[in-house]
């Protein structure tokens, strides 16, 4: 009985062309031209989200934001389940803010405090300890 069982399963699934079948989701990877800086998307098979960096400030954040946000429109998300911020250079978290504004962010993750001197960081509030951040360093994940 059982090997009709399979053999009538395999028979549905040979008859149904291959186009129609639903693709197994595979981990999907956006490398996100930012001019300089950094951003990179991940999308797990479960759908779960990852952003790395988000690159430049100023004048390209938004320019940069458009990039991302295509990415993100791409990969069919409603949120971002998880953003990493690698360091404190203005072309990897630079247009944060301005992602923030446009989907929702579950976690933010980064090193802590900003260990290079630079007045452009200090002035922004991501230099600072932030009660929604998980921070990535000695006392680990």
């Amino acid at each position: 009985m059982r090997t009709f069982i399979c053999l009538a399963l395999l028979a549905c699934v040979a008859a149904v062309p291959a186009a129609q079948r639903p693709a197994a989701r595979g981990l999907e990877i956006y490398l996100i031209d930012v001019e300089g800086g950094n951003a990179t998307l991940f999308v797990s098979p479960s759908g779960q989200s990852l952003l790395m960096d988000t690159g430049n400030g100023g004048a390209a954040a938004t320019r940069d934001a458009d990039r991302i946000a295509a990415a993100i429109r791409d990969a069919g998300l409603q949120q971002i389940d998880h953003l990493i911020t690698t360091h404190y250079h203005g072309d990897h978290f630079g247009a944060m803010s301005e992602i923030a504004g446009r989907i929702p962010i579950a976690e933010f993750i980064d090193h802590g405090a900003n260990v290079q001197p630079n007045a452009a960081v200090a002035a922004t509030n991501f230099a600072r300890p932030q009660p929604v951040a998980r921070r990535l360093g000695a006392d680990g994940p």
